[in-house]
């Protein structure tokens, strides 16, 4: 009797989406019909040349649709873009306007209260140099 310790592991591997699989069988059962179709081989070689080339036909149908989408989310991806880019140098406009008018807001505060100041000096000296009698 043989005793084996080691780990026994199965890999499952994913075959891929089901439709790709039903398709590529849907396209592989319709050449096989062909090649065994009861028809003579010139006939036979016309229908797969003139399958083949409505598959090429729609193959190149399909990727200029793709194409006009790809350019057309590319557009608008573009058009979104310059929009924020505007809407992000408004905003800063707007916060530039606001700065300044705070910073003049508080300089023309600054500068009353330093004239009241000056003015309440102006007066304190004054009224000194009268209870003073102008001597010094």
């Amino acid at each position: 009797m043989r005793n084996d310790d080691r780990d026994v592991t199965y890999v499952e591997q994913d075959g891929g989406s089901t439709a790709k699989w039903f398709l590529f069988g849907a396209l592989v059962g319709a050449g096989l019909g062909l090649l065994f179709a009861p028809q003579s081989g010139e006939r036979t070689r016309r229908d797969i040349t003139r399958r083949a080339n409505k598959l090429r036909r729609d193959a190149e149908d399909r990727f200029e649709e793709v194409v006009d989408e790809v350019e057309t989310r590319g557009r608008k991806a573009k058009e979104r873009v310059e929009e924020w880019a505007e809407d992000v140098a408004d905003e800063v406009r707007e916060g530039r306007r606001t700065i300044e008018r705070t910073a003049n807001s508080a300089r023309d505060e600054l500068e009353r209260r330093l004239a009241d100041a000056r003015a309440r000096r102006r007066a304190a000296v004054d009224a000194v140099v009268g209870d003073d009698g102008g001597t010094a």
